[in-house]
């Protein structure tokens, strides 16, 4: 009976690290199980990141390209504004340089104009002068002899006409 104890003690010996093993091996597989589902449980959240990721990193693809076009569109724009700028200042370089020669001209006619008009003066003074000298002189001009003659001539022949009327009213 001893030997049955003791195969017994021996069948129940292996049983028994046996059932350890097992419970043992069972609590691993079990913490292998936890820890798998963890494993699967993480990995849907980080694909679940990565799809959210993706998901912003598309947005903000997006938000650049517009972005990108925007800063374009300024480009041409602030090109466009400074090729106007640029324009307008040679504009007002020429507008410059027009009223700088208008000035010019305005001096050059404005000394003319009172150049003519000191000649004017001038050309009124000596006309006054030579007017009043001819008037002065005249009856020492061969126009006034002329003049003289001409009358005379022409005071004889008014009358003779007249007498010539008289003599013919009176006869």
């Amino acid at each position: 009976m001893q030997e049955q104890r003791w195969l017994s003690a021996a069948a129940s010996k292996p049983d028994k690290e046996h059932k350890q093993a097992l419970e043992g091996l069972q609590v691993a597989l079990d913490s292998a199980r936890m820890a798998y589902e963890q494993l699967e449980a993480d990995l849907k959240d980080s694909d679940s990141n990565v799809l959210n990721l993706t998901k912003q990193l598309d947005n903000a693809n997006a938000a650049q390209k517009v972005a990108s076009e925007a800063l374009e569109a300024a480009n041409i724009e602030k090109r466009r504004f400074l090729d106007e700028v640029q324009s307008l200042r040679e504009n007002l370089e020429s507008s410059e340089n027009s009223r700088k020669m208008a000035e010019s001209d305005v001096a050059r006619l404005t000394g003319e104009k009172k150049e003519m008009e000191e000649n004017l003066g001038n050309v009124e003074a000596k006309l006054e002068n030579a007017e009043a000298e001819f008037v002065a002189n005249f009856h020492n001009t061969e126009a006034y002899t002329n003049f003289s003659d001409y009358f005379a001539r022409v005071g004889q022949q008014k009358f003779w006409l007249c007498s010539e009327t008289t003599t013919l009213i009176l006869t």
